[in-house]
């Protein structure tokens, strides 16, 4: 079905990678609808961008014309707003996501959060209760010594490699595998799984189960 998109609704023009180039744009409205949209290649983008923000008539489209992240960051104030309770934490960590170029609309580029819990079991949590929280001197992957021990001994079994191409981790932390692992109880990430997988579930037990066993 198509859907008519409204200019006259535009509040936020977001520059994006496609195919790791900066190559798409995704304009937010009011209703809190996203459109993504790919071009042939960044002059192509910043020619629509541009004809966008001159020629038409969008009076709720935001004054900050820069695709630059660190130019739409500088000019926010997010951080000042933070700091004052304005804005919750969600609220900061979700605009800092859309702001670095990350987007529900393509799943190479899925919002990250961070990891914060430790405790996945108890019915209440004391948030006053340090022992809630993970260790946050670590990265996630270190927070389980026996995985750890594993990721080392397979870092130490790459000796036919070069020191600058040894690796602990095979894979980034947000890739569309990941993704799709966590949401693959909920469409249209259940059938992007069946299809990464060849048209069936990955092996049971490599299936997410629980937090708490992540």
């Amino acid at each position: 079905i198509d859907k008519v998109w409204k200019l006259n609704r535009l509040t936020d023009v977001h520059g994006r990678r496609y195919m790791l180039k900066a190559q798409a744009l995704e304009l937010f409205f009011a209703d809190m609808e996203g459109l993504f949209i790919t071009f042939d290649g960044i002059k192509a983008r910043d020619l629509f961008h541009a004809k966008l923000r001159g020629n038409c008539k969008a009076p709720l489209l935001r004054s900050i014309k820069s695709l630059s992240p660190r130019s739409l960051f500088k000019k926010s104030k997010l951080s000042e707003l933070w700091k004052k309770r304005k804005i919750s934490n969600f609220q900061y960590i979700m605009a800092l996501n859309l702001m670095a170029g990350r987007t529900f609309s393509d799943i190479t580029q899925y919002p990250v959060f961070p990891w914060i819990l430790a405790d996945y079991t108890s019915e209440t949590l004391d948030l006053s209760d340090h022992r809630v929280y993970r260790d946050l001197t670590k990265p996630v992957g270190a927070l389980n010594p026996d995985r750890l021990s594993q990721l080392i001994e397979r870092y130490n079994d790459l000796d036919g490699f070069p020191e600058e191409e040894k690796f602990l981790f095979g894979s980034h932390y947000s890739s569309p595998g990941v993704v799709l692992h966590y949401l693959i109880r909920q469409e249209p990430f259940t059938s992007m799984h069946i299809s990464l997988q060849s048209g069936r579930f990955d092996c049971a037990d490599r299936l997410f189960f629980d937090m708490g066993g992540c």
